[in-house]
């Protein structure tokens, strides 16, 4: 039996910063597994910065989201398929090359233009509208464009209550772009699917066990945080959490196709990220045979 399980992952945005270098330097403390998003400041040589830290500490990257940060900040959206995001992405996978990661991970997309202001989409004065066919665009080309890297497109929630701001939503969305798209992979954000559940008046643990079902082996990650249902708060697990729950029961499922867990708490302290880490590693450590 393994003692520890080496595919779970801390993010940065779990610390209380706004430089992704201090960010892995603290989580450093915890695990080796760390895993690379938004939330922090642009940085001249940050990739020279996490490959001293990667060789020096033996530290295993995922790159997620919306990184690393750019000079100039935008709203980074997977369905838009102009040159600007594809500039970005192409930025982001030279960093996901260089840390040797076998794929990149991102929010479905936005069907609107939006602005953000404290994590909420507020609607711009960009009066453009996304559709599916700009995700699958961006499929093909980032298929073309990075033959030996897969991505992982992320199942999102009704920020600021508005049902009609992003893609894979609804488990019938995302049932139905992950049909849709064979080259789409998933990474299943389990406090969002919570909140679209809350919302849009779906089953949770009847959707995580289609997904789980359905699409076990084109699930690259899973993000834990627990919230109020009303809100992705970030909220570290509660002990109670249902999703230790989910974590258990799938646990064979999890190690058979080397799916990575991170957490992705927010304004938590490092004894809670800790003392989290450890249950979620017993967790599965417990029932994956090396």
């Amino acid at each position: 039996m393994r003692t520890d399980y080496n595919l779970l992952y801390i993010s940065t945005s779990s610390v209380n910063t706004k430089d992704s270098i201090e960010a892995i330097q603290k989580l450093s403390a915890i695990t080796t597994n760390i895993e690379l998003t938004g939330g922090s400041l642009f940085s001249e040589n940050l990739l020279e910065g996490i490959l001293s830290l990667k060789r020096e500490r033996g530290i295993n990257f995922l790159v997620h989201g919306y990184f690393p940060p750019p000079k100039e900040h935008f709203v980074l959206n997977f369905a838009d398929s102009s040159e600007k995001t594809r500039v970005f992405i192409r930025e982001t996978m030279r960093f996901v090359n260089a840390l040797d990661i076998d794929y990149y991970s991102i929010h479905a997309g936005f069907k609107k233009s939006f602005a953000v202001k404290d994590e909420l989409l507020f609607e711009s004065g960009d009066k453009r509208i996304f559709n599916l066919e700009g995700i699958t665009n961006n499929i093909e080309w980032f298929k073309n464009e990075f033959p030996d890297k897969k991505v992982a497109l992320e199942n999102l929630y009704p920020n600021n209550n508005n049902s009609e701001c992003c893609f894979m939503i609804h488990i019938d969305e995302i049932i139905s772009l992950l049909d849709m798209s064979h080259d789409a992979y998933f990474l299943l954000d389990l406090g969002h699917l919570k909140v679209s559940s809350k919302f849009l008046g779906f089953d949770y643990v009847s959707a995580v066990e289609v997904l789980f079902e359905k699409y076990g082996n084109r699930i690259l990650e899973i993000h834990l945080s627990e919230n109020s249902a009303r809100s992705d708060d970030h909220f570290i697990l509660y002990p109670a959490s249902v999703q230790y729950e989910i974590i258990n029961k799938y646990a064979d499922m999890i190690g058979r196709n080397r799916i990575n867990i991170t957490i992705e708490s927010r304004n938590s302290t490092m004894q809670e990220l800790s003392e989290c880490f450890a249950r979620v590693n017993g967790i599965v450590s417990a029932k994956i045979v090396s």
